[in-house]
């Protein structure tokens, strides 16, 4: 007997795989849970293609009645149906670890999901870092997204922002409303109405939209039906602003006018023109007889070779171009304090 997560896709029943459909029909038990995504289905559509009865279940079947599913499946097999990738949220593998822990055999039917779909942007998905969903202003304040935001753009990431949704009040956020609520946070450092912002609506589905602008001017425009999400671009890669500018319309002097510095760009850019000015300004002290100024130039020639490093690596590799400079400015200060070389920082 077996217990298998299986993956619905983006929008309808449609984007159920052969895989997922054939596992679902030699399944003994068929649920479906529907409440952390929106799709364009129900548990009527899903049974009439599938050919038997699919029962809805509620929230908390996962959350808090979880040993009913389990204990079925140690007699039946028992399959979930799920929106998106079936893995995406982690209320789905809590499920399977604990049927592990139960020995009861698990599968898992993979499918489209949104952390793929957001390719259509023309980003690379290598790119992105953290993922973080902004919550309804009831249940909570934006500052975890924000300081995510934050953190990735440090790093040159693009930060991929889900909106909150309630099916059980059928409430969600818009793209509208959720550049509202990241601007009324007031940290314009992070966000504010210049940023370039990139808005997906029904992404996967026959009317997805994809449109990206300075915030407030997104957030003028009208998107339509949920689902919905925001994208807060990192770095750019040239390629990435052809796409932009073609498969999400972003006028070119909003693309222009991007530049996400943040705190390690910073400290790169500061620490970086310290040292270059430290080479050119130092000058030779008396040094002793063991040493010559051609050894000395020697170990300046490293210092000079860390730089052209933190240069090479300042577009995606931020962290690695820090670290470059700081051994940059170690040779140049050691060789400053044991005075064989003068220079003001």
């Amino acid at each position: 007997m077996t217990l298998t997560l299986i993956s619905i896709g983006l929008t309808d029943e449609r984007d159920l795989s052969q895989r997922a459909l054939e596992t679902a029909r030699n399944s003994d038990t068929l649920y479906a849970e529907l409440y952390t995504t929106i799709l364009d289905t129900d548990t009527q559509k899903l049974s009439t293609l599938i050919g038997k009865p699919v029962t809805l279940l509620p929230r908390r079947a996962f959350e808090e009645d979880s040993d009913d599913i389990l204990e079925e499946s140690t007699e039946k097999n028992v399959g979930i149906l799920v929106g998106g990738d079936c893995l995406s949220a982690t209320t789905h593998v809590s499920l399977l670890l604990e049927a592990k822990k139960r020995k009861i055999p698990v599968k898992v039917i993979h499918g489209s999901s949104i952390l793929t779909a957001i390719a259509e942007t023309g980003l690379s998905l290598y790119k992105f870092g953290r993922t973080v969903t902004l919550p309804l202003p009831e249940k909570a304040p934006p500052d975890t997204v924000l300081n995510t935001i934050k953190e990735n753009r440090e790093n040159g990431l693009h930060s991929l922002i889900l909106l909150d949704i309630d099916t059980g009040s059928n409430t969600h956020l818009t793209i509208n409303e959720a550049i509202t609520i990241l601007l009324e946070d007031e940290k314009p450092d992070t966000y504010n109405q210049d940023t370039l912002t990139i808005g997906i609506t029904r992404i996967g589905w026959e009317d997805a939209e994809i449109q990206a602008n300075r915030a407030e001017d997104l957030r003028q425009l009208n998107f339509g039906g949920p689902p919905q999400i925001l994208i807060i671009p990192g770095h750019l890669h040239f390629l990435e602003k052809e796409a932009l500018r073609s498969l999400a319309e972003c006028p070119a002097e909003v693309l222009g006018d991007h530049d996400p510095k943040g705190q390690l760009e910073t400290l790169i850019e500061k620490y970086g023109r310290s040292c270059r000015k430290a080479v050119e300004d130092l000058t030779f002290a008396n040094l002793p007889k063991a040493l010559t100024e051609e050894e000395v130039k020697a170990l300046i020639g490293h210092a000079v070779r860390y730089l052209e490093d933190a240069e090479y690596y300042s577009g995606e590799r931020k962290a690695t171009a820090l670290a470059s400079t700081s051994y940059a400015e170690g040779i140049l200060d050691a060789l400053r304090l044991l005075g064989l070389v003068d220079f003001e920082w």
